[in-house]
């Protein structure tokens, strides 16, 4: 009896909704099993551009960067024109890299390149390059990224 009491609890105690839930004959494929997370719509954000509205820029950290490497990273891709007003932060891992961009929700027509992590100047150009072009993508600063494999271990970082 205590068996059959704690499997009805557990669930209503432990999964959001099941205890307010009411019976389903079927599953629909539009509706996802019980336990499996959604993103909640975010208010003032949409997935893309509305037609005739008018862009707007933020400012933000894209991330954090080993030091000296933030102002270096920062003003290349104002000179590429991907964003503006960089400045650095300096903390105990590295420094914040703060920028002012027009966010992007769709790939733009052709690549742009931001700037080149070259050998000489940072241990791990690829893995610098990824990290840059990872975050840009998670704040929504471009939509896609590669990164371009050049001379003696350098990489560029291209974006769309």
């Amino acid at each position: 009896m205590r068996s059959v009491l704690l499997a009805v609890l557990v669930p209503a105690v432990f999964v959001p909704g099941v205890a307010h839930a009411e019976p389903v004959s079927g599953i629909s494929a539009a509706v996802p099993p019980v336990g499996v997370a959604q993103a909640a719509p975010v208010s003032g954000i949409s997935s893309a551009p509305v037609a005739g509205a008018a862009s707007f820029s933020m400012t933000d950290i894209l991330g954090t960067y080993g030091f000296g490497r933030a102002a270096t990273i920062g003003a290349a891709g104002e000179a590429a024109g991907v964003w503006s007003a960089p400045t650095t932060h300096t903390g105990f891992g590295g420094e914040d890299l703060v920028i002012t961009y027009t966010p992007s929700f769709s790939p733009a027509a052709t690549e742009r390149t931001v700037y080149t992590a070259r050998y000489n100047e940072v241990t791990y150009p690829q893995a610098e390059c990824e990290r840059v072009g990872a975050d840009g993508v998670v704040k929504h600063v471009w939509v896609s990224y590669r990164c371009r494999s050049g001379i003696a271990p350098s990489y560029t970082l291209l974006v769309r």
